[in-house]
């Protein structure tokens, strides 16, 4: 399969589109997310603390009615950059989707956000 068709398949773009991440530590293990997304053509800007980037980013999906579960998990190191695979639910529905960024963290955000737009059949116009 070649990289654009997996791209396709697994990480398609979408109506909702991360453009900036940004990770603060907090008290205990909470972290303040900002981040800016598009999100059906416009921009918007989000900010929310929670348990870990990964809580943060789901309760940001949940409040853009685009919230998913993660059901598996799985992470690789890839040329330097890590390569995030996450199994999805939402309802009945469940989908594979990809990320990769620099970090684990950033990586599973965009697997994440790939994978409420599959199923949430918010796909970019």
């Amino acid at each position: 399969m070649s990289t654009d068709r997996f791209d396709a398949a697994f990480s398609p773009r979408g109506a909702i589109d991360l453009r900036q991440l940004h990770v603060e530590p907090e008290a205990g293990d909470s972290v303040r997310c900002r981040v800016s997304l598009t999100v059906d053509h416009q921009p918007v800007d989000l900010e929310v603390s929670a348990l870990g980037t990964i809580g943060a980013i789901s309760e940001l999906l949940y409040g853009l009615d685009a919230g998913v579960e993660i059901v598996a998990l799985y992470q690789q190191d890839d040329d330097g950059q890590v390569a995030a695979y996450l199994q999805c639910a939402r309802g009945e529905q469940r989908c594979w989707s990809y990320g990769r960024a620099a970090g684990g963290d950033e990586a599973t955000v965009r697997a994440l956000i790939s994978a409420a737009n599959q199923l949430t059949g918010r796909r970019a116009a």
